[in-house]
């Protein structure tokens, strides 16, 4: 417990204290937009998942060589969100329809929060323990809103995907849609260890094969007697799981049917059986299959295109001071 507690705290600071830990540095002004600032708390706070994800991703070295990549990226983020907040307030909430709205919404989110807790005591309770200001987190959701607001104008209707464009982009692009064939299979592993020789230990595995070949249940079987991962499952490996088991003996396996059992197969370490539960064939997607997520994708490549576009044209009119 002392190490676990010792590692939370290591990784707290990590993402909290990247340069310094006075309490000034945090309220460093690090960018202004338009006179509205940014921290270097509101970086910190922008980038924090970003270096989790990186962290797991390349460790520690290879954190700190994205680290300035990161944390520009996450600059940028913040001056976008800033930019587009300030002109939907302009637009936004110079349309009293359009602002009315806009808090409508704001507090159907809170009556539906205070509901899901069970009152408003519990509601800013539970926020309390999770570190959040409700006040807080009610202005960042208008503003989610307000953007929300200003993208269906300015970007979402400008954004156009065209039955004939998905139709193209299928026929040229086929491969994409073709899925791997895949298998779950159940598993006993007889380990030679667990024997005197191996003599023992095939005749061990040519009993179990003809009781399994007799009609016992698989499962009951690898219960009972595999040694191999997932046996307190009955050795059942799911299709998502196969990928990590060995590949050269699923290979072996590969050309049986549904149901089937497998002779004995002998590895550097032991003996093993298998039965086929499920095989799902390789296929390609018919178009009629494929054509929602092409749409989704051209839509989502579409959009970032458009949405750069729009913030360009903003940044015109935008004064951006950076102090970093």
């Amino acid at each position: 417990m002392k190490v676990l507690g010792l590692s939370l705290v290591f990784f707290i600071l990590q993402l909290f204290y990247l340069y310094q830990t006075s309490a000034d540095n945090l309220n460093a002004v690090r960018v202004i937009v338009n006179g509205e600032i940014i921290t270097e708390f509101d970086i910190r706070r922008e980038v924090a998942n970003a270096f989790q994800i990186a962290r797991e991703k390349y460790g520690e070295e290879g954190l700190q060589r994205k680290e300035r990549e990161i944390i520009s990226k996450g600059i940028d983020e913040l001056i976008d969100r800033k930019i587009l907040v300030q002109e939907a307030k302009k637009v936004v909430l110079a349309d009293p329809e359009k602002a009315e709205a806009i808090e409508k919404n704001l507090d159907a989110f809170v009556k539906g929060a205070v509901e899901e807790v069970g009152s408003v005591y519990k509601y800013y309770e539970l926020a309390h323990k999770q570190g959040i200001n409700p006040l807080k987190k009610r202005a960042e959701l208008k503003e989610d809103l307000l953007i929300e607001e200003i993208m269906r104008d300015n970007v979402y209707r400008k954004i156009v995907v065209t039955p004939k464009g998905i139709k193209r982009y299928y026929q040229e692009h086929t491969d994409e849609f073709t899925r791997e064939g895949s298998l779950s299979f159940r598993h006993i592993l007889l380990m030679f260890s667990r024997y005197e020789t191996k003599e023992d230990a095939k005749s061990a595995a040519e009993d179990i094969l003809n009781r399994l070949k007799s009609g016992e249940e698989f499962g009951d079987m690898a219960k009972e007697y595999s040694r191999g991962p997932h046996s307190d499952e009955g050795g059942l490996w799911e299709t998502d799981e196969v990928k990590d088991f060995r590949k050269d003996l699923v290979a072996k396996i590969s050309n049986l049917k549904e149901g089937e059992i497998s002779p004995i197969i002998d590895s550097s370490f032991g003996h093993h059986i298998f039965k086929i539960e499920e095989v799902i064939p390789s296929q390609t997607l018919t178009f009629q299959q494929a054509q929602n997520e092409i749409r989704n994708m051209l839509f989502r490549e579409e959009f970032v295109k458009k949405r750069k576009e729009y913030l360009r044209k903003l940044r015109k009119d935008v004064v951006i001071k950076r102090y970093y």
